[in-house]
C-alpha cells in the first residue's frame, strides 16, 4: 500500500525536477537528517541504510561526535586555501595515509588530493603516462574508475551504453578474475589463472611492450559485483608481469579502502605491493576527498615543482581534516576487526539463506563488502536482473536501503556496503528485511 505524498513533499520534488540534474534515476525520498545506520526523511521516516550512501562513503555512520566536533573545529579556523599553499590538515593526512599504506607504499608514499574517485584515477593515469613516456592502459572487465569523458573509455565495456560518446584511443581490458563465471570456462583451483596471465598476452600482442604506462585494477571490484581473485597468486602473477615489462600497477580502492572489507586495506587480504593506489568514498567519512598515493621514488622534480596537474578545491583544510578524523576513528574504535566479524555474520546468514533460496546463485564478500549475485537458473546462470530491481524497490518501501550493481550485460547483484558502526541487532534486522522481499520476489512472474 502507497503512502500519500504531502504537500510539501509534492512541492520540493517539483523544484528538485525542474532545477537538478542527479546523474542517476532520482529516488523520490528527501532525506533531511543521518544517525548512525539510519537516515530520515522529510516526514520523520527513518531508512536503515545497508548501501552507505553511494558505495560507502558513510563508513563510520552519520553524525559521529568525534567526527562533528572536528568538523566544528576546523571551520572556525579556515575551510579552504589554495593548493599551492601548505596547510597543516593535508600535512597531517598524507602523513597518516603513508603510516599506514600497503606494500612499498608504506611510509614512501606521496599524496595528491582531490574532490572525488573519478579524479583521483584521472591524476593516477595522467602521472602514469607522463612518467613513463607511455599512453597505453590496461583495466579489467566490469572495472570502475569513474564516469569522466576518459575514465568512460577507460571501463570500456563495463558501460556499453555510454558507446555513442566517442572512445580515447590507447584504453585496453582484459577478462577479470570472475569465478563464477570464468570467461576461460575453467574452475580454480584447476585454471592457472588464465585472467592474471591475460595481462601479459595484452601487453605483448594488443597494446604493444614499449607502449603500456599502467594496468589499473580494483582488488574487490565494486560495481562490477564484487568479484575478486580467489587467491593471492593472482596478485603475485599481476605483479611479476608488471615488473617484467614496466607497468605501473595502479590499485583502486576507492571503494574497499579504510576498514571496509575487514582490514584496512583491500590489498591486506592478498598482500598487493601497488605503485599508486587511490582512496576516496569512505576516506572523507561523507565529506568529498580523494587520494592518490605514489611510490616516492617515482616523484621526480618535475612532478614536485611543476603544473601537471591542478584542482582548484583540492586537499582542502576541511576535507582534510575530515578524513584525518576519519582514519582515527576507524582505527581507535577497530572498525576493520568490527568489519570482519560483522561481514561473517551475514556471510553466514546469506550462506543459509542461498540454501532456502534458488534466486540466490552466489554470495561473495569480505568484511562488510557483500555481493548477492541473483540468478533466473543456477545452471544456465541467467541474470535476474528484473528481480534484482524489485527487490530494492521493495525494500525501500520497507525501509531499507540496498544497492544493486549496473554493469552493462548484467545489473542482477545485489550489493551491501553498511557503515562499519551498525550493530548486530540491524545487521539482523536488515537482512529478515532482505529475505522477506526475497520471498516475496521468488513469488512474481518476471519476463
Amino acid at each position: 500500500m502507497q503512502r500519500t505524498v504531502t504537500a510539501e513533499e509534492k512541492e520540493i520534488l517539483a523544484r528538485d525536477e525542474r532545477y537538478v540534474l542527479h546523474g542517476l534515476s532520482p529516488k523520490p525520498i528527501i532525506i533531511t537528517e543521518g544517525v548512525g545506520s539510519h537516515v530520515k526523511d522529510i516526514t520523520g521516516r527513518q531508512y536503515l541504510d545497508l548501501e552507505g550512501q553511494t558505495s560507502g562513503p558513510i563508513v563510520i555512520g552519520h553524525k559521529h561526535p568525534k567526527y562533528m566536533q572536528a568538523l566544528k573545529d576546523q571551520m572556525d579556523k579556515i575551510t579552504h586555501s589554495m593548493t599551492a599553499f601548505v596547510n597543516i590538515p593535508r600535512v597531517e593526512l598524507a602523513e597518516k595515509l603513508a603510516m599506514h599504506a600497503p606494500g612499498r607504499l608504506q611510509n614512501n608514499c606521496m599524496t595528491y588530493f582531490s574532490c572525488g574517485g573519478s579524479e583521483a584515477s584521472e591524476i593516477a593515469i595522467r602521472f602514469a603516462m607522463l612518467r613513463k613516456r607511455k599512453y597505453e592502459v590496461i583495466s579489467v572487465y566490469h572495472g570502475y574508475h569513474g564516469r569522466t569523458l576518459a575514465l568512460v573509455s577507460l571501463i570500456g565495456q563495463s558501460w556499453r551504453k555510454w558507446g555513442q560518446i566517442p572512445r580515447f584511443p590507447g584504453f585496453h581490458q582484459i577478462p577479470n578474475a570472475y569465478c563464477y563465471r570464468c570467461y576461460f570456462g575453467k574452475t580454480y583451483p584447476d585454471c592457472n589463472f588464465e585472467c592474471a596471465w591475460s595481462l601479459e598476452h595484452c601487453i605483448r600482442y594488443a597494446a604493444g611492450k614499449d607502449n603500456v604506462a599502467a594496468f589499473i585494477i580494483e582488488p574487490i571490484q565494486g560495481n562490477g559485483g564484487h568479484m575478486f581473485p580467489p587467491s593471492k597468486r593472482y596478485w603475485e602473477i599481476v605483479r611479476e608481469i608488471c615488473d617484467k615489462y614496466g607497468v605501473l600497477l595502479i590499485v583502486d580502492e576507492i571503494q574497499t579502502g579504510v576498514g571496509r572489507t575487514g582490514r584496512f586495506w583491500g590489498c591486506d587480504h592478498f598482500g598487493i605491493d601497488p605503485d599508486i593506489l587511490l582512496s576516496g568514498k569512505a576516506l572523507g567519512g561523507g565529506m568529498p576527498i580523494s587520494a592518490t598515493m605514489i611510490h616516492s621514488d617515482l616523484v621526480t622534480d618535475e612532478f614536485r615543482k611543476g603544473e601537471w596537474c591542478i584542482f582548484s578545491m583540492a586537499g582542502s583544510p576541511l576535507a582534510c581534516k575530515a578524513a584525518s578524523t576519519t582514519i582515527d576513528i576507524v582505527l581507535e574504535e577497530k572498525l576493520p576487526e568490527r568489519a570482519a566479524s560483522l561481514g561473517k555474520r551475514m556471510m553466514e546468514r546469506l550462506k543459509t539463506m542461498q540454501q532456502k533460496h534458488s534466486l540466490i546463485g552466489d554470495v561473495r564478500g569480505a568484511g562488510v563488502f557483500i555481493g548477492v549475485e541473483l540468478v533466473k537458473d543456477r545452471t544456465t546462470k541467467e541474470p535476474a536482473v528484473a528481480e534484482a530491481e524489485w527487490i530494492v524497490a521493495k525494500a525501500l518501501e520497507k525501509r531499507l536501503l540496498l544497492a544493486v550493481s549496473h554493469m552493462s550485460g548484467y545489473g542482477n547483484v545485489i550489493k551491501m556496503k553498511p557503515c562499519l558502526t551498525i550493530t548486530d541487532e540491524e545487521v539482523d534486522k536488515a537482512l529478515d528485511i532482505f529475505e522477506e522481499v526475497l520471498s516475496e520476489v521468488e513469488q512474481q512472474k518476471f519476463q
